[in-house]
């Protein structure tokens, strides 16, 4: 499948991105009660018992994907990444582990939400940031959250469940 969706800014992750990504995919079964996750049904291929593969120093990044059942599904199929006949359509989170580790000086901080704000920001400025192993994850949404209402609602999804509240 060639990806033709729009995909998000990368977004770096704590250690927690594997725990954390539970409460984005069960939000998708909220928004679809048919949700595909990973082309099953959500009852196949999510439960209790399932986690996060991490394959470090994988070639490619790995990827989870949404769908709002088989129709949508084989639209996927024909179309790729687009909005169907109901303003809707299939998603993906791409995702990569680095367990060698990352130091990042922060410039031009923007702190969103919380009682924080622009002064914590301003502290921040110059910091490093260190983290000891991460994760980098994309969204790919069938449109440009910018001006699609549906691609809005899964980034929002996606901010909120990790934390960051806006769209």
């Amino acid at each position: 499948m060639e990806i033709t969706g729009f995909d998000t800014n990368c977004f770096l992750f704590d250690s927690s991105f594997g725990e954390q990504i539970v409460r984005f995919i069960e939000a998708q079964c909220e928004r679809w009660p048919s949700l595909y996750f990973n082309c099953a049904p959500v009852a196949e291929s999510f439960g209790p018992e399932w986690c996060l593969e991490v394959n470090p120093g994988a070639e490619y990044a790995d990827h989870l994907t949404f769908s709002s059942g088989p129709e949508m599904e084989n639209f996927w199929e024909e179309n790729g990444y687009a909005l169907d006949s109901n303003g809707e359509g299939p998603f993906a989170v791409f995702y990569s582990f680095h367990p060698s580790g990352i130091t990042a000086r922060l410039r031009d901080v923007e702190v969103e939400g919380g009682a924080e704000g622009g002064e914590f920001a301003a502290r921040l400025e110059g910091s490093e940031l260190m983290l000891p192993e991460f994760f980098v994850a994309s969204l790919v949404l069938p449109g440009d959250p910018a001006q699609d209402a549906f691609s809005l609602g899964v980034l929002a999804d996606f901010r909120r469940v990790f934390g960051r509240q806006g769209g």
